[in-house]
Formats: C-alpha cells, structure tokens, sequence
C-alpha cells in the first residue's frame, strides 16, 4: 500500500520539477533497470541464503531510502533518480524471493488458490493506495507520501519476521560449493531446455515490450487528457487494482479448474481491447470502465502464469529461473516504458494507446496457437 503512495509521488514530483515527459519516463524506467543489471545474480544469492532474511533486509534498506527522498527532492533532483534506482535494486531481491518462497510454504494442488488469494490481498491494497495516494500527492504533499511508504516497509518487515517458515535445508548445503557464474548458467538452461517455460518466457517477453509502454502513457493520460492531477492518476490506478482484485478473486474461486495457459493467452488480448478503448475516450469517467477490465485480464493472465512457473520450477533453482526471467522481461518492460515516456512527448496519447493495444493483444493471440503455451 506504501509502495501505491510512492508510485504515485515519485513521477508526479518528477514531472512538476522537470515538465519532462522523457524524464518522467527516465523515473518510471528505474523500477525495472536493476532487473536488467541484476536480476540473475540475485537469483543465484535468492538460492543460496535464507530467502526471508532477504526479504527483510531488502524492507530495511527500503525503508531507510524512501525516507530521504524528501531531502534530496530539495536539494538536489538527481538524487531522487538515485535513491529510486536504489530501492528499486532492493526490490529485485525481494520479488524473486516472494514468488520463490511461496511455494515452501503452501502445497502443490493449493498453489493457484494461494497465488490467487496473495494477489486479491495486495491489489486490495492497491485500490486503497492508488486511491489514497491521489489524494495525498495533491492536499498533503508528495513527501508526505514517502514518510508513509517508508514507515509501511517496516510493518512488512515486522510481518515476515513472525512469519512461519522453516528453510529449505539445500539453502545452506550449496553455500559456496560453486561460482555465481556457474549457477546463473545452471538456471538459464533449464529454463530454456524446457520447452513450456521457454514458450511462456518469450510470450511474456512480446508482453513486455509491447505492454510497458502502457505505464507511463497512463500516467501522461491523466495529467494532459481527463484530469491534470495528482486525483486522476491516482484513481486511474484504483480501477485497475479493483479490475485485478475482482479477477483474483475469480481465479481463486475457479482455482485448479482453470487452464493456466487459455488465462494467460485470453488475458493478454482482452488487456490489448481495454487498452485501445481507453485511446477512444476522453473523460475519466468512461476510462474507469477499460481500466477496470483491463485490471480482470491482467490478473487472469499474470497470477496463470505464475503459478505455473511455481509448479514446474524445482526449488533447487527457483530463485534463479525467477531471477532470470525477471531480467528478461524487465529489460523488454524497460525499453517499452522508455520509448512510451519518449513518443508521449511527440504523438497525440490516446493515439499512442491504440496502437499499444494492438501490439500488446498480438502475443495473446499468437500464445493461443502454440501448444506448449496453451496447454500449460
């Protein structure tokens, strides 16, 4: 819910200091850029060590880092960048470790239902937040919402600490027994000798490079089209975590009768509709309703194929296959967000919607023919 405040303050900060539609994209890019630098290291130390302590370490430093955004905002902008990059390079520790972690803590058939259920919680706390954060950005302040977010990493850290989890004895075995480098390459091929990762991989993949663009068009939606503030981002992103809650909670409803890789294909291209109808409306009102939608896709297809990463991947390599896929793509996610930020400065944005949209229904459609993707 922190996290929510932040997303929020941190581009809108940007973009009031700088009126820079690239350099706003340059902000929002830095959530994804220490994937790209990072993300499969931190997959061979997520299989090394204790994955909750991690996690916990990860929530201090955050912590400690949205904290003094405050502070650099005025006395120095480009530090905001830093720290965001920072805490973002946090992140990729604590991802990875979340999603590989669950699957010691729940049995196998319940899987689905748990990730289900996982994502109905937090994106519970996304329409709170984004809703929340709104407000705040625009009758508090923005530094307002970072003291909040900073304060909200301790009660995560508070929360695994009481947790119940008992480690996997092979995290502490393989200490040091090999190199990073050797580990790191141990992951990457068996993700790609295994045909239905592989084909979920490069679907996924198409998804991000068409689909990251979405993030910082949304944003310049609501500042230049139906609002002009801090409000209307802030609800924007609220009807999309509603959308993703009230398909969770579907998914976790239907559970194992589900077919993984039918949800992710079907989830993709009714997200690529929802983003081309909201290019062809102007009012905030009528956006609430494809965002909404595009929020159910969304989590059809994405908590479908978490899942079935969870259940395919051994743990002995789970932190690995996950940091992996991770950096791929975010690296996809990152260049898209980029060159969204950049085209949003030049070309009309409900325009630009529409032909992301198109591109992001395009690997939906194509996953459906591929065998090792349907079937998931």
């Amino acid at each position: 819910m922190g996290d929510r405040l932040a997303m929020v303050a941190f581009p809108w900060l940007v973009y009031r200091s700088t009126n820079s539609a690239f350099s706003t994209a340059v902000m929002l890019a830095l959530y994804t850029l220490p994937y790209v630098l990072f993300g499969t290291v931190a997959g061979v130390f997520i299989d090394r060590f204790n994955k909750r302590s991690l996690m916990v370490l990860a929530d201090v430093l955050r912590a400690g880092l949205m904290l003094a955004v405050p502070l650099a905002a005025r006395v120095w902008l480009p530090g905001v960048f830093l720290l965001s990059f920072l805490a973002a390079s946090a992140s990729v520790f604590f991802d990875p470790s979340k999603y590989a972690l669950l699957p010691e803590v729940v049995a196998g058939p319940k899987l689905l239902r748990a990730n289900s259920l996982l994502a109905t919680t937090e994106n519970l706390t996304d329409v709170v937040g984004y809703s929340a954060a709104g407000f705040v950005a625009f009758y508090l302040s923005t530094s307002s919402a970072f003291y909040a977010d900073s304060a909200t990493f301790l009660v995560s850290a508070a929360a695994l600490v009481f947790m119940s989890y008992r480690p996997a004895p092979r995290e502490t075995e393989r200490h040091g027994r090999t190199g990073v480098a050797h580990e790191a390459r141990e992951g990457l091929t068996y993700l790609m000798r295994h045909k239905g990762l592989a084909a979920n991989t490069a679907v996924l993949m198409a998804l991000a490079i068409s689909g990251g663009a979405s993030y910082p068009l949304t944003f310049f939606y609501a500042a230049k089209i139906v609002g002009g503030d801090a409000r209307s981002f802030g609800l924007i992103e609220a009807a999309l975590g509603l959308g993703y809650l009230l398909g969770a909670v579907a998914l976790a409803w239907a559970a194992n009768r589900v077919a993984k890789g039918v949800a992710m294909t079907l989830g993709m291209a009714v997200m690529g509709a929802g983003l081309a109808v909201v290019g062809a409306v102007t009012t905030l009102s009528a956006a609430l309703i494809p965002f909404f939608v595009i929020g159910v896709a969304n989590a059809a297809a994405i908590i479908s194929v978490d899942t079935y990463f969870q259940q395919t991947v051994p743990e002995r390599l789970s932190g690995r296959v996950w940091g992996i896929r991770f950096t791929l793509t975010q690296t996809m996610y990152a260049v898209s967000v980029l060159a969204g930020g950049a085209l949003a400065g030049k070309i009309f944005v409900p325009t630009l919607f529409i032909a992301c949209g198109a591109l992001v229904a395009l690997p939906g459609l194509v996953g459906m023919y591929i065998t090792s993707v349907r079937r998931a």
